[in-house]
């Protein structure tokens, strides 16, 4: 799914909402907290992926970093699509086999409005899945083993598959304004640097907030565009879709912003 990772806590009359390093998220989608909060019940905390959702039915990841007035007004709704259980009846369940928290992950959300993410155990359905609900903006699937505990960073335990063939590529500069980047420059995995098409509005904010605090001393090149360095203690990644040929650029997709 092309959205945030998001941790829902449900404790006592208060939800909320934050990503996996703890940054508070419920002042940028206040939408979403009564919702959650209704058919939450108190000790219960969920992993999972937050979406907007178009009126036609595909996912918009740019409508994520607009305002919750924005998403009102152009008639975007928000989506939270379970993925993961951590917390039962304000029991800490994240030892527990996936298996097991799956079982209860599906009885929680049973009978309300909050699905828990497609899943199947067969290659070939998660195949079509992947391909027929690319459209739809879904990235592709995830394979996970029904064995292991809940952690994020056990690599081992999470197997991705894109539909697209987009990669990851560190992010070395900025060029433009700083407060409203025209370009990024990447180094693909091949070693070679290089830059990307014009930013949209929507990415050049994205981007202007993402490196706020992170660059360096501006450098001039010849024809004038500022370059902003971005320092190697900070490290950004965009996510990049490489075009096919003999002089390889790149499209931007997104940055891959921290949990």
């Amino acid at each position: 799914m092309d959205g945030f990772r998001v941790i829902a806590a449900a404790g006592g009359d208060q939800l909320v909402l934050h990503s996996r390093a703890g940054r508070a998220l419920a002042p940028e989608f206040p939408e979403l907290v009564k919702p959650l909060a209704d058919i939450m019940p108190t000790g219960s905390v969920l992993d999972g992926e937050l979406c907007a959702v178009q009126s036609d039915g595909r996912m918009d990841f740019a409508a994520l970093l607009r305002t919750a007035a924005w998403r009102r007004t152009n008639g975007v709704q928000l989506s939270f699509v379970a993925i993961d259980a951590l917390a039962l009846d304000g029991r800490d369940i994240r030892a527990q086999p996936l298996s097991q928290r799956w079982a209860g992950l599906c009885r929680l959300l049973q009978d309300t409005p909050v699905r828990p993410v497609l899943s199947t155990d067969d290659r070939d359905t998660a195949l079509e899945w992947a391909r027929t609900l690319a459209p739809a903006g879904v990235e592709g699937v995830v394979s996970r083993r029904w064995d292991t505990p809940y952690n994020p960073r056990l690599t081992r335990a999470w197997v991705k598959w894109r539909s697209a063939d987009s990669t990851d590529a560190p992010v070395l500069s900025v060029l433009g304004p700083a407060h409203r980047p025209r370009a990024v420059r990447v180094l693909l995995d091949d070693e070679k640097v290089t830059t990307s098409p014009r930013l949209t509005s929507v990415q050049s904010v994205q981007v202007a907030r993402a490196v706020a605090g992170r660059l360096g001393p501006a450098r001039m090149p010849p024809d004038g565009t500022a370059e902003h360095p971005v320092l190697e203690e900070e490290a950004l990644v965009a996510e990049v879709l490489p075009t096919i040929g003999r002089h390889r650029t790149v499209r931007f997709v997104r940055l891959r912003l921290p949990d």
